[in-house]
């Protein structure tokens, strides 16, 4: 069994799984728009831009999302949280200050009880994300 974020958007999916793969290392994300579903009539979505599946393979686990189609509102942000566990202090800092840059810090970064480094961020694409390096159990 496995555990794989879903994230909704409103707009933005392509440039922040963009943003997302290159801060992780990841290669390119597979980004789907509605336009290309052949079911649409003719090959046209009435957003044909937006994305209907974006997907980034991060060693083997899979985060994935989409645009909210015009009209559909999206939740008010962020629409869950990512836990992101990294195996050292500097990568923890690393992307927990990449995701912060432009978005809203949560829980500052920090040593807590369970972790080494351990922080909560919303970042500009309205995503949540908790960034830890556990301590051993």
């Amino acid at each position: 069994m496995r555990v794989d974020p879903y994230l909704y958007f409103d707009g933005d999916c392509a440039a922040a799984f963009r943003f997302y793969a290159g801060l992780l290392g990841c290669t390119a994300p597979v980004l789907m728009p509605y336009g290309d579903d052949p079911t649409c009539a003719g090959g046209v979505a009435v957003a044909p831009d937006r994305i209907m599946h974006g997907c980034i393979d991060i060693d083997g686990g899979f985060l994935m999302g989409s645009d909210v189609p015009p009209g559909t509102p999206l939740p008010r942000a962020p629409h869950a949280f990512v836990s992101l566990g990294v195996d050292s202090d500097a990568d923890a800092e690393r992307i927990f200050a990449a995701l912060a840059e432009r978005g809203e810090i949560r829980a500052p970064m920090a040593e807590t009880f369970f972790a080494h480094r351990f922080g909560m961020v919303v970042d500009r694409f309205r995503t949540g994300w908790m960034v830890l390096r556990s301590k051993p159990c």
